[in-house]
């Protein structure tokens, strides 16, 4: 016996209602009528709030007392680890250039001045890529709708 048939056969009677024959949901039906359950009864909830100082009392002392995750945790709050970010740059002729060449161009030339850092120049060159390939993208598809037009 295959899966599929092990799988329909489990199958409740409002099967051919709400699902495709492939097994999937139709549109607008939910898999979940129920909804998500709560992640954590509300009781748990309020327990954890009212000991909740207590238990930051306790991280503290063990982070004290050199309990390397207690330190771990209590630095995770306090002094978060910042995302990387650059600098804002300015790049000579960059906004003056009319092609995406042009553009590149202007940006190693300013790369190779040690006016722009190198990550920050490639990550430059590589945007004028992707936007190239959008360029190119629309191109192909104003030529295919010319052709389509044609024909």
């Amino acid at each position: 016996m295959g899966l599929l048939t092990c799988y329909n056969s489990a199958m409740p009677d409002n099967h051919e209602i709400t699902r495709h024959k492939d097994g999937r949901y139709k549109q607008g039906v939910s898999g979940n009528p129920r909804g998500r359950p709560p992640m954590m009864p509300p009781e748990m909830r309020q327990r954890l709030v009212d000991a909740s100082p207590e238990i930051i009392d306790q991280i503290i002392r063990s982070a004290k007392d050199g309990d390397m995750a207690a330190c771990r945790l209590v630095l995770e709050r306090l002094a978060p680890v910042s995302k990387a970010s650059a600098a804002p740059v300015h790049i000579d002729g960059l906004e003056a250039s009319e092609t995406l060449s042009a553009k590149a161009s202007c940006i190693l030339n300013s790369i190779a001045r040690g006016e722009c850092p190198a990550d920050v120049g490639a990550t430059l060159i590589q945007s004028i890529s992707a936007v190239a390939k959008i360029i190119e993208i629309d191109e192909l598809d104003r030529r295919i709708s010319a052709l389509e037009a044609v024909s």
